[in-house]
């Protein structure tokens, strides 16, 4: 009876690291779209988050489930495990942090802030980690004639490994949410909020990435502290894929979206391009107006954003760059007799 209760949170792990590498191999599919562009700092957490991440799940599904792996492995396996992963998430929050650092134009408080919390989590974590590492036993035969790598015993504080991750992931979540709520992207409802333009981009990928890893560390924490170290290596696969895949989506949805604007700026006078690695193109102006509700007596008019090029270059625009921000903010006041947005260069 106790093999047969041992078997079967086991064979679950087994089929839980299989589920995790089809994960990964789909996530090939729908992220393999970095272009060529210079190597800045967004483009080389991509590629320790996808490629490092990747070969993190493969090669331990490979340890976990090898019939001919040894006790010593499987030591040895355990016991560095959890650092590769804390590596992934770590990247995928420094990418979570460039973008709140863009939302807040380049805010000293703001980076500040993140780094000490930052800081402090990295600290929180390792230590968690090491002292729980250093406390539990495992085995590569758990029960006679099942050969994966288990764990036999740990302490019930490894499950809090993960309380840091949660609260600086809140802390990020907060900053980035009251962007969204301040330029009114959304209600009550975040999950319906649309992308309109760079700043709806940002606050999408961060607000979404928040609710999915606090559901995975959640689901995590409760399985560990629950039902046992049997079941420890059935979730922690699952946050690690959940990781890679969004935080490749971020970077490659931003890259996207700066590339089509070509230069547009955010928020105030700094062009994205340079944080966010977008191909290189042309050099261009443009006079972008952002999405505002207009009401007059008549009726409400809706201004959605325009982007009008603007090119000092061109030899038919005798009057200068300035002369597109004036034709717009001439039409903008036909069409209306509210204030007119400000115009973001």
């Amino acid at each position: 009876m106790t093999r047969k209760l041992l078997r079967m949170p086991l064979t679950m792990c087994g089929l839980l690291a299989s589920a995790n590498c089809v994960l990964v191999s789909f996530s090939v599919m729908i992220t393999v779209r970095l272009r060529r562009r210079p190597m800045r700092l967004s483009n080389v957490l991509y590629i320790i988050v996808r490629f490092g991440g990747g070969a993190l799940i493969f090669l331990s599904a490979t340890a976990f489930m090898s019939q001919h792996t040894s006790k010593k492995v499987c030591y040895l396996f355990l016991n560095i495990q959890g650092w590769p992963s804390f590596c992934v998430l770590w990247a995928v929050q420094l990418i979570l942090q460039l973008r709140v650092y863009a939302l807040y134009r380049r805010s000293q408080k703001v980076l500040i802030a993140m780094a000490v919390g930052f800081t402090m989590e990295v600290i929180a974590m390792s230590i968690c980690l090491g002292i729980g590492m250093a406390m539990t036993s495992n085995t590569n035969e758990p029960v006679q004639g099942l050969r994966i790598c288990a764990v036999l015993t740990a302490p019930p504080a490894l499950a809090y490994v993960w309380l840091p991750d949660i609260i600086f992931g809140t802390f990020l979540f907060v900053l980035a949410a009251r962007i969204g709520f301040k330029r009114g992207r959304f209600g009550f409802n975040i999950f319906r909020m649309q992308r309109k333009d760079l700043v709806d981009a940002l606050v999408y990928g961060n607000v979404h990435y928040f609710f999915c890893i606090l559901a995975a560390n959640a689901v995590n924490t409760g399985i560990w502290q629950g039902l046992g170290h049997n079941w420890f290596e059935a979730p922690e696969g699952f946050a690690a894929v959940i990781e890679i895949i969004l935080g490749c989506r971020m970077v490659l949805d931003l890259n996207s979206a700066v590339s089509d604007s070509e230069g547009l700026h955010l928020l105030d006078s700094y062009p994205l391009r340079d944080s966010f690695g977008a191909r290189e193109g042309p050099v261009t102006m443009y006079s972008a107006v952002s999405t505002y509700d207009l009401e007059n007596m008549q009726g409400r008019h809706r201004l959605t954003q325009e982007v009008e090029l603007a090119s000092p270059t061109c030899p038919a625009s005798g009057s200068g760059s300035g002369e597109s921000s004036r034709v717009l903010i001439e039409e903008a006041n036909e069409s209306c007799s509210s204030p007119v947005p400000t115009i973001v260069y």
